[in-house]
């Protein structure tokens, strides 16, 4: 460390309260308060303190800084704000485990993503969505999001237990996800534990819902230890891997912390990300046209397959930049293990560090134009340095998502399956907004679906 760099720590952003700090105005509108602190933020170091209640966190603002702090699990570890948030609901799972211990999950976890398992799991995925499609009616009103959600919940469930009782595990596990995230929102913005034990009812409610996940992901698990068979779904993988090293395999705990994890992850991802690709879809007929298109001539009258996204480049720029306007986990954070250099600051140990994907993601000097809808900004020639790396929905360096390669697969093909079927426009004239909780997804999509009346009608 340089000590010419580190004489101060980084500025404090202004109007924080006493006790309160920021906290009434992240209240108001978090994602407002976050953009105008990077705009500020970018005229200096990349570094700000925001004030989370009575806790100080410090914000990084610059994507080559993220990038630098992702790199450095040794200084800036698994922890702060939202991950001690994500520890009560999965534990020390691999999503939220200190880097000591993602080096001995990791490479256990690391077999159930391997080309094989998720060529199984897109089978799954394009079954349940072909379901969907083929349940829905000329002229129908839907709310899209909690259609996607309830989908996502049935492929996640299904591509992890592939039991009789996997349906209504996806349909359980559903409902009382709400109450895991406005928990999980609860704990990021107010980081103080003797708040959360209170006999309140939000308190209660959350303990239910995360006791009643646990029950059905342990029944699934006792069912699996008495069965013994592999049966090529990602609890089999998971319960089947063991340390490279000692060749332990996951207890029973664990198992539960693993798999409530990659639920929360992949359920709001999934759900999340493809309603967003739909409302986009719906408000920009033309490109949803050329998707159609494209699939036309890649796909024709045949079942999809996940081998069949790499043939659609204009699919998969809709798709990043979809990811690049609506990540859905929108703040993440770490924690110091000592005494640390950011952007010629000090930042001592045990501080709490975040950064906003939804902020890095719009950033203007990465993005021209960052809050407009434009796929074409990830064509070959277009794409800059600058681009890549501010763009990092699904994390980077050690730990970056164990799922990414099953989100990018399974995301597309629900939608693109979905758009074969049919035309999907909006209802109302309501303006569409992100709705901010632990994670972030569209308000309410009230919207009509028109049956093509041949394959790929516009």
């Amino acid at each position: 460390m340089n000590p010419a760099l580190t004489v101060t720590g980084p500025p404090a952003a202004p109007g924080a309260l006493p006790v309160a700090g920021h906290l009434w105005q992240i209240l108001r509108d978090p994602l407002l308060f976050f953009e105008r602190r990077h705009a500020a933020a970018e005229a200096g170091s990349g570094v700000v303190v925001v004030r989370v209640g009575p806790r100080p966190v410090h914000l990084v603002t610059r994507p080559d800084l993220v990038r630098r702090l992702l790199a450095d699990p040794g200084t800036f570890d698994q922890g702060g704000i939202y991950v001690e948030g994500v520890r009560t609901l999965a534990g020390n799972s691999v999503a939220s485990c200190p880097a000591a211990d993602h080096q001995v999950q990791r490479p256990i976890l690391q077999p159930a993503f391997r080309q094989r398992r998720i060529a199984d799991y897109s089978r799954v995925t394009e079954a349940c969505a072909d379901a969907l499609a083929r349940s829905w009616h000329d002229g129908q009103r839907l709310e899209m999001v909690q259609n996607m959600h309830r989908l996502a919940a049935e492929v996640v469930t299904r591509t992890l237990f592939s039991g009789p009782g996997a349906v209504q595990a996806g349909q359980d596990i559903q409902r009382l996800f709400p109450h895991l995230l406005a928990g999980l929102y609860r704990r990021m913005l107010l980081p103080v534990a003797w708040v959360h034990r209170m006999p309140l009812p939000a308190n209660i409610g959350f303990s239910s819902a995360l006791n009643g996940i646990n029950r059905i992901v342990g029944k699934e698990i006792q069912t699996y230890r008495r069965c013994g068979r592999d049966r090529g779904d990602l609890l089999s993988a998971m319960m089947h891997a063991t340390d490279p090293r000692t060749g332990a395999a996951l207890t029973d705990a664990e198992l539960t912390g693993q798999v409530v994890g990659m639920l929360l992850a992949a359920i709001e991802t999934t759900g999340s990300v493809a309603a967003w690709l739909l409302h986009n879809l719906a408000i920009h007929p033309k490109v949803e046209d050329a998707v159609l298109g494209e699939l036309r001539i890649a796909v024709g009258d045949r079942a999809l397959r996940a081998e069949d996204l790499a043939n659609l480049p204009l699919f998969k720029r809709v798709f990043a930049e979809v990811l690049r306007l609506h990540p859905p986990f929108w703040l993440l954070s770490r924690v110091t293990t000592g005494p640390a250099e950011l952007g010629g600051h000090r930042i001592p140990g045990g501080a709490d560090v975040a950064f906003s994907l939804y902020c890095l993601h719009r950033a203007p000097q990465a993005f021209p134009f960052p809050h407009r809808f434009d796929p074409d900004r990830w064509l070959p020639d277009r794409v800059t340095d600058a681009q890549r790396e501010a763009h990092i929905p699904f994390g980077a360096g050690t730990r970056q998502c164990i799922g990414e390669v099953y989100g990018r697969t399974a995301i597309p093909l629900v939608v693109a399956t979905l758009l074969r079927h049919w035309r999907v426009r909006h209802a109302t004239a309501r303006e569409v907004t992100p709705l901010v909780k632990g994670t972030m997804r569209p308000s309410p999509l009230i919207m009509t679906v028109t049956r093509r009346t041949a394959a790929f009608a516009p």
